[in-house]
């Protein structure tokens, strides 16, 4: 007896079975003897060119002597839908896909067995040599591990070719594609690589290798659910850096007004998955209980930046000081889309990356400003020099914010951006609601070590002003 076994890696077996379209997403169970002699043929092919082809008809033949048997493990059936591309100049035209596949036990094998059949040990080595080369079985990432088993006498085959049987109420019939014997075609082994495009050529309704044998499979063979078991993570969440795509991006100078509009949009979304009412988060809000505002800046910021450097702004991040709950996490990730003025198509926003403010912004120490400091006091004569004054502003509120001081502090007059250009600090938005605007300044900023942001101080610091990112 001559059996092989298959397993799948990946616990998926990906193939649609001949004569079905892949949109019922319904996946080939068993693998098919056809789909595997042709597997063989490729692998041949690809990997062992050098074997000539008498050397390789030899070990193929056998395998369409005859429908093979088949003990099929426990499995699955499930699929997925992707929306592709058809390739088309409207960017929005796109088909639905589905992908149909048998979920197994990776650890689980699928046999095949020829009873009677018995082959040559050179023969046989071949096989073994040809199946281990073979890296998948149907689609590209239907992975798949293949082998001669040896020592297999009988088994309790479960899925066979149609036979006569008094009880039929556990078995269903199917069609699987095996490949005809050699003796049926003059030239067997050209057969058993026609091609989709030999096939319309040749205007052929089937490939002329194969043939349907029915067989018997197990009308529970899909049996299996998985019971889904949420493990609660444990890990703190501070935060979400999002990834912001629009045919019109907002200009970096327009930090403070988007900053804003997010703060709008997720206290909007957390009050409605309270409940309602006045019921919203302080870290979003910036308020406590008794409306009056939060002190040691333990609300969130939220940090428009541009990180291209092409003038526009293209991510965001929102991070805490104080770890996220859940329903704080959640309105995070149901905040999918942002409005602009003046008719401007929505911003679509995609989380990218959850975490610590660490895992979202990485410690660095020499760092630029990319929005203007805007002191949150104002220079008065006799003060000293206004240079000086600005510097120890700097320092004094990144000590309110926990930082350490600086080494060297160095003035810059703009936010660069790539190609040399940059915006002046004065032409950024630099004031909320009824405040006035007041000017703002530019810094470099070296440390001693690598520090952990964000980086954000000053006036509007939680709404993205005084904004500092590592110079690259």
């Amino acid at each position: 007896m001559l059996v092989i076994e298959l397993t799948f890696p990946a616990g998926k077996y990906h193939a649609t079975p001949w004569g079905r379209h892949v949109n019922e997403g319904v996946p080939e169970w068993p693998p098919s003897p056809y789909r595997l002699i042709r597997a063989l043929f490729d692998a041949w092919k690809r990997k062992r060119p050098d074997w000539d082809a008498h050397r390789v008809e030899n070990l193929l033949a056998p395998l369409a002597s005859s429908p093979p048997r088949f003990l099929l493990p426990a499995a699955s059936v499930s699929h997925t839908r992707s929306f592709l591309s058809k390739n088309e100049e409207d960017l929005t035209q796109k088909t639905l896909i589905f992908d149909g596949f048998v979920a197994v036990s990776p650890r689980s094998g699928v046999l095949v067995a020829w009873p009677g059949l018995v082959l040559d040990s050179a023969v046989v080595a071949d096989l073994d040599e040809l199946l281990s080369v073979v890296n998948y079985l149907g689609r590209s990432e239907s992975w798949v591990s293949a082998r001669v088993l040896a020592g297999v006498t009988d088994a309790a085959w479960n899925c066979i070719p149609e036979e006569p049987i008094a009880d039929r109420s556990d078995v269903d019939t199917v069609p699987v594609a095996c490949a005809a014997a050699r003796e049926e075609l003059p030239n067997w082994l050209e057969a058993i690589a026609f091609s989709t495009a030999d096939l319309f050529k040749a205007k052929l309704s089937g490939p002329p290798a194969l043939r349907f044998v029915s067989y018997l499979r197990p009308r529970r063979c899909f049996g299996v659910t998985y019971a889904g078991r949420r493990v609660k993570d444990t890990r703190p969440v501070h935060g979400a850096l999002f990834v912001l795509e629009s045919k019109v991006l907002p200009r970096s100078i327009s930090t403070l007004e988007i900053a804003e509009r997010v703060r709008s949009k997720l206290m909007g979304i957390h009050r409605r998955l309270s409940g309602g009412g006045g019921l919203v988060s302080p870290k979003f809000s910036g308020k406590g209980a008794d409306g009056k505002p939060l002190t040691g800046h333990r609300h969130a910021f939220v940090l428009p930046y541009d990180q291209d450097l092409d003038g526009h702004l293209d991510h965001l991040l929102v991070v805490c000081r104080e770890p996220l709950d859940e329903l704080e996490k959640l309105a995070l990730d149901q905040m999918n889309s942002l409005w602009q003025t003046d008719g401007r198509p929505d911003i679509r926003c995609t989380p990218i990356r959850w975490g610590t403010p660490e895992q979202l912004l990485p410690p660095a120490r020499r760092l630029v400003s990319v929005t203007p400091f805007v002191p949150t006091q104002h220079y008065r004569e006799g003060r000293g020099d206004f240079g000086e004054w600005l510097r120890a502003e700097l320092v004094r509120e990144l000590e309110n914010h926990g930082l350490p001081t600086p080494v060297t502090v160095r003035s810059v007059e703009r936010a660069v951006l790539r190609g040399g250009q940059g915006f002046r600090w004065i032409e950024f938005r630099r004031n909320r609601k009824k405040d006035s605007p007041r000017l703002g300044y530019g810094f470099e900023l070296e440390f001693a070590g690598p520090v952990a942001g964000p980086i954000a101080v000053g006036y509007g610091c939680h709404f993205g002003l005084g904004q500092f990112r590592a110079v690259e």
